[in-house]
């Protein structure tokens, strides 16, 4: 059977929100959908939770070989043999209609990836501020991206044919989702899409920077994203002229 929707997951020590996290994915997911959920290991429950739900065939939970969150993520990514492909983080909440309103945008041929809003909250899933679009003001534009680095993973879908060029991920801290962004949008069309569509928890632990990162690492980010998409663009220059035509 062709599978329709992944969703690229990565874990971590992640007891504390993980079922809610999963389940809010499940429900919307259909037989030819898959959860693949990539396993750091981890300090906690994470894996006793996460292989409770191996039963359902649409999930599948497999190792990082490798460590830390950019490996973690490509990991899941190598490993979803889905037509479209979501990332999920493992504290979010995903709203019901979250991928029913994705694959809609994808209906059009030309859309590579798809970017949706997202309303930020506490670790009680108060919200802390209702649109993250207005907080980072993104825009489909490639060159305003890469000034202002404004995707994030956990609201980013992208079309599977796009996996060569995305793997592997350049090896920047906790940046798949500027790199996955940047290089999907180079090599076809984005969209983004102005609903909020996941409550996206901040709080201490997890990935997502609370605060603004250091200038020194955004500018380090900057200079391995533009190396490495030109890099990809010798790479994969057919497909690139077949994404122009």
């Amino acid at each position: 059977m062709r599978v329709r929707v992944s969703i690229a997951m990565a874990v971590y020590n992640g007891e504390k929100y993980i079922k809610e996290q999963i389940d809010s994915i499940l429900i919307q997911l259909n037989d030819n959908d898959e959860l693949v959920i990539s396993y750091d290991i981890s300090t906690d429950n994470t894996l006793n939770i996460i292989n409770s739900y191996v039963e359902d065939k649409r999930v599948r939970v497999i190792k990082n070989p490798g460590k830390g969150v950019v490996r973690n993520f490509e990991n899941a990514v190598k490993h979803c043999k889905g037509e479209y492909i979501f990332y999920a983080d493992q504290d979010d909440i995903w709203k019901k209609e979250k991928i029913e309103t994705v694959m809609e945008a994808f209906k059009d041929p030309n859309v590579t990836v798809v970017i949706h809003d997202a309303c930020l909250t506490d670790k009680e899933l108060n919200i802390t501020h209702p649109s993250t679009f207005k907080i980072r003001n993104g825009s489909p534009n490639v060159i305003h991206n890469f000034i202002r680095l404004s995707y994030i993973g956990c609201c980013l879908a992208f079309r599977s044919k796009l996996k060569d060029v995305i793997l592997p991920i350049p090896t920047i801290s906790r940046s798949h989702d500027w790199w996955t962004g940047t290089i999907c949008s180079v090599f076809g069309k984005m969209i983004m899409v102005d609903k909020v569509l996941i409550y996206h928890r901040l709080h201490s632990d997890n990935a997502t920077p609370v605060n603004r990162p250091p200038l020194s690492y955004q500018v380090s980010v900057r200079w391995i994203i533009l190396i490495n998409t030109i890099k990809r663009l010798f790479k994969h220059r057919k497909l690139l002229i077949k994404s122009i035509k």
